[in-house]
């Protein structure tokens, strides 16, 4: 009779002594980590219309995570761009890139955005249409932005670090990522006011997300910035930007001066005029130049090394500044 009286007395003993082991346990598991996983093929916009005025029925992303994330970490992100004159291209063309940003530890995001405006061909590109050119770098703008809300609206389940976020590109892309880190609302009004009329606000396209965000940093692969004077001087809140050119690229001026050498289409700033005034506005930027270098003047490894020891320095709270030539090291 003794065991029978003694096995309930051990099994409420017990029940009374490990319910907080119970719990650990039941915690542990309901937050284990799991291995995250590249997300290909992500909507980020819907029902919007081409510079034709044709439906787009929605916009794409391709997230890549840094080999080994985890999804108990949030980590920084890098929007990257892809080239092709506002005229061409798509995400798949920088995917080299976003594998390269993501070995190194960022959540590389290479986006579809929205390409066309009425150009000129072959002799006749300096009877390219200058607003409509205008008009398809504030559509991308919105794109992006539109991006960066859905990114920020679901960064818990995207494992997001919502303080580190990152804009660049290459080529057309590079152009698009320094407008979109330095143009607002209030400048489009005064340099695009057209578009502003015609395309609505840099916010309000692509989806109803309403996420306020802020950019850390910009990487420029031979990118141009139009009124980058205005631009740059105007931004509250210091934008710092690491750049790279060759200097023998054909299209983009030595440093200010009109695309392709046409009096009919935009001035351009070029890095070299860019860090200039980055530089006198005592913003922290880095600029690579290739002397002799055409378009693309480095290799994408280099390019992306360099990039990500500025972002992380960003991100650590200790940017730096300096000009370097040839293929010399900017990592501090």
């Amino acid at each position: 009779m003794k065991p029978l009286i003694l096995l309930p007395f051990v099994m409420a003993f017990s029940a009374f002594m490990w319910p907080t082991n119970r719990v650990k346990t039941q915690t542990s598991s309901s937050v284990a980590t799991a291995e995250l996983t590249d997300k290909p093929g992500v909507v980020f916009a819907r029902n919007l219309t081409d510079w034709r005025g044709r439906p787009v029925d929605s916009i794409m992303m391709d997230m890549y995570y840094p080999t080994g994330a985890t999804s108990n970490k949030k980590y920084p992100v890098i929007i990257y761009c892809h080239g092709g004159g506002f005229s061409g291209g798509n995400r798949f063309n920088v995917m080299p890139a976003c594998d390269r940003f993501a070995d190194n530890g960022f959540i590389a995001v290479a986006i579809d955005y929205r390409v066309g405006y009425k150009k000129g061909k072959g002799d006749l590109a300096c009877e390219t249409d200058s607003v409509s050119l205008n008009e398809a770098t504030y559509r991308a703008c919105q794109d992006v932005n539109a991006a960066f809300r859905y990114l920020v609206a679901n960064a818990e389940e995207l494992n997001v670090d919502t303080s580190a976020l990152f804009v660049g590109g290459s080529s057309a892309g590079a152009a698009l990522a320094l407008e979109d880190a330095f143009l607002t609302d209030e400048t489009a009004q005064i340099f695009y006011p057209y578009a502003v009329t015609k395309l609505g606000t840099l916010q309000t396209s692509g989806n109803n997300l309403t996420n306020t965000y802020k950019v850390k940093g910009v990487v420029s692969l031979w990118g141009g910035l139009a009124y980058a004077d205005r631009l740059i001087d105007s931004v509250k809140t210091p934008i710092p930007v690491i750049l790279y050119k060759g200097t023998e690229e054909a299209g983009i001026p030595d440093s200010v001066g009109n695309y392709r050498g046409c009096i009919t289409m935009p001035i351009l700033y070029s890095a070299p005029a860019i860090y200039a005034r980055l530089e006198n506005q005592r913003i922290p930027s880095v600029f690579h130049s290739l002397p002799g270098g055409n378009h693309p003047a480095f290799d994408i490894e280099f390019c992306v090394e360099n990039s990500t020891c500025f972002m992380k320095a960003i991100i650590e709270g200790r940017p730096y500044s300096g000009l370097y030539q040839y293929f010399n090291s900017s990592c501090q």
